[in-house]
């Protein structure tokens, strides 16, 4: 599951996949715009749904904390 989870992140942005460091957003790399298209596709390529209670900085602000979220979801 990670390692397609790893594949729609870099689907959308390579950034996402290459950056070590903690904060996504801090770096530019993610952005408003690019968390609805993450969210979207992420949704699309892994037929799961997001609830919006998920969409905050502390899931989406690693590669990691993503891979989590999703995780978390999917149970």
């Amino acid at each position: 599951m990670e390692e397609k989870i790893l594949s729609v992140l870099a689907k959308v942005n390579e950034k996402i996949i290459t950056y070590n460091g903690d904060n996504l957003f801090d770096a530019g790399i993610l952005d408003s715009l690019l968390v609805i298209e993450l969210v979207s596709t992420l949704e699309n390529d892994l037929n799961i749904d997001i609830d919006a209670q998920y969409i905050i900085e502390a899931n989406l602000k690693t590669k990691e904390a993503i891979v989590a979220m999703i995780k978390r979801i999917v149970g």
